[in-house]
């Protein structure tokens, strides 16, 4: 093997794919279930839950009901793992819904189930018991390379024969993000043993692990013996699903600064703050100006009621940063389906189910409570209202409306003051590279592949 350990025998498994899957699902199966532990790492839209479905339906029986599957997702996400699981399999799957704290109970006894949790079971220390295969959907979860979350699937799943892990596709400059699926995965035994194979750590700087000069196709030849990197079916051959998205059509707003705007500007940090946003703190200091969340007057808020009012019979998603700043929008909207992180799992549902049926057009919340994993498909409009924070986010909130099967252009307004431009340049410069960058990726992955 190319990366130091020996690859597992193919497996031989009863694998008979569902009628109604894509040709890249079908056979993507199909290799996960040989490799045993492998990594989908797929765009998108592209299926990534019928993928989960499949291997779990395929390894269950291979443990003769002495071992069990258990599947984490985000909270919201495990609604829509059952749903499409009834959807496509009706009585052939059966998965159970295990909550946070009931985790422990269930693997002691889960020989022959399917259960489902969500990742904050993590919080607690939890005892393998009977499991047999963990599946992490969203495994971006991972990217904290020593969080709690992070390490609590690492634990649980270590010395199990079946891993899978689904996510969207790393950015090219977020490779970093492999290092811990590499671990959980077992192809390496730490994840600085995986860094050290392929990065040079260039101390404490943004980014701090760069990958080394000329390790660019060595990287992606290695990770093609247990993963496969997916945007674009085509570009490997199959056929199914590969026509293309309809187009995002990015609106950016000018926004005009109040006279305490002003003011709030020049006793923050002066003129220079305007060009220079600094780091973290201080571009979230200059959002909760914009957004008057420093007590300064705005006309944010109105700006953006009166800027969804123009099109009153489509759908729209509001993505914001800060509680202060929902509660504010949520008296402009005063119908919106609003969802925060205090928002109980039953009304989070009721609120869903409301919006993707039509009967609520507005739906607000930010990208770290509903941005992963949602298939919200009825929005043909988003409003962000800033850019302060990574790429990662805002695509991942996008690619909830702007998906395989789409069939509507998505437009996205940004409004903006002059003193958010600079952030918002800096975020939206990093889509136009990575989608460069992406395409570059993919072409390697699949020369490795040959």
């Amino acid at each position: 093997s190319r990366i130091g350990i020996a690859p597992s025998e193919p497996i031989a498994i009863d694998y008979k794919p569902a009628t109604f899957l894509f040709d890249y699902q079908r056979d993507i199966t199909r290799v996960a279930l040989a490799k045993r532990k492998f990594a989908a790492f797929w765009d998108c839209g592209l299926g990534k839950t019928l993928l989960i479905l499949e291997y779990a339906k395929a390894v269950l029986p291979t443990f003769a009901g002495a071992r069990g599957i258990l599947i984490v997702a985000p909270p919201m996400v495990i609604d829509q793992t059952i749903e499409e699981s009834a959807k496509f399999y009706g009585d052939a799957i059966a998965i159970e819904r295990v909550e946070s704290g009931d985790l422990n109970n269930w693997l002691a006894t889960c020989g022959g189930k399917i259960g489902i949790t969500n990742y904050e079971a993590f919080r607690n220390e939890l005892t393998q018991g009977q499991l047999g295969a963990l599946i992490l959907d969203e495994s971006s979860s991972l990217k904290s390379m020593y969080g709690k979350y992070a390490q609590g699937c690492i634990a649980l799943g270590k010395g199990l024969e079946w891993k899978l892990c689904c996510t969207g596709t790393p950015a090219p400059n977020d490779r970093i993000e492999y290092a811990n699926h590499a671990v959980f995965l077992d192809q390496f035994p730490t994840i600085n043993a995986f860094l050290a194979r392929y990065f040079v750590n260039r101390g404490q700087t943004q980014e701090r692990w760069v990958l080394k000069p000329h390790a660019l196709e060595p990287f992606y030849c290695a990770l093609s013996h247990w993963c496969i990197f997916l945007t674009n079916p085509g570009v490997y051959g199959w056929k199914d699903n590969c026509e293309a998205i309809p187009p995002i059509v990015t609106h950016i707003h000018d926004v005009d600064m109040t006279d305490d705007q002003q003011s709030a500007l020049q006793r923050a940090a002066g003129s220079f703050f305007a060009t220079n946003p600094g780091g973290i703190t201080g571009r979230k200091q200059l959002s909760k100006i914009a957004k008057g969340l420093d007590g300064s007057a705005t006309t944010k808020y109105a700006f953006i009621r009166e800027l969804v009012g123009t099109w009153p019979d489509e759908s729209t998603i509001i993505w914001c940063w800060f509680n202060e700043e929902q509660d504010r929008l949520e008296q402009e909207f005063p119908n919106c389906a609003s969802i925060q992180g205090s928002t109980s799992q039953n009304a989070r549902r009721e609120l869903l189910a409301d919006f993707k049926a039509g009967r609520r057009k507005v739906l607000i919340s930010k990208p770290d409570v509903l941005g992963f994993g949602l298939n919200l498909q009825i929005a043909t409009r988003q409003v962000f209202t800033s850019l302060i924070d990574s790429y990662e986010k805002y695509y991942q909130a996008v690619k909830r409306s702007n998906r395989y099967g789409s069939t509507k252009p998505l437009n996205v307004h940004i409004p903006l003051l002059d003193i958010e431009r600079p952030m918002a340049d800096n975020v939206l410069r990093k889509a136009k590279l990575i989608q460069r960058d992406t395409e570059q990726q993919e072409r390697i992955f699949r020369a490795a592949k040959d």
